[in-house]
């Protein structure tokens, strides 16, 4: 049986979009404003991504925040509702992590 492999790519600056609108959705903290400069997985649980921002303007370093896969899986699924792009509702859903994208993969087997 044929199978399909969709990849979503998105850029930091999206990604950072996708979770702001979320948060507010679901009326929860805001991120600091800022621009993403790194994701990657969280040490202690393989669930949890940290999200680094940096924002020159009005701190200095960066900051780090922390958010489950699932809530950044939904946060690229709205984005692409909002933009209009077609997510298959019987696909598995997860996200991937690139060094400067973050993926939204949608299999259907």
């Amino acid at each position: 049986m044929p199978s399909e492999d969709r990849r979503i790519i998105f850029t930091f600056d999206e990604a950072y979009k996708a979770i702001f609108s979320l948060c507010i959705q679901k009326n929860m903290k805001k991120p600091p404003a800022g621009a993403i400069i790194k994701i990657e997985k969280a040490d202690k649980d393989e669930n949890v991504i940290n999200i680094f921002l940096k924002n020159e303007a009005e701190w200095e370093g960066t900051r780090k925040v922390e958010f489950s896969l699932d809530f950044m899986a939904a946060a690229l699924m709205l984005y692409c509702r909002g933009c209009g792009i077609p997510i298959p509702r019987m696909a598995r859903k997860s996200v991937v992590l690139g060094q400067e994208n973050i993926i939204l993969r949608a299999e259907i087997t």
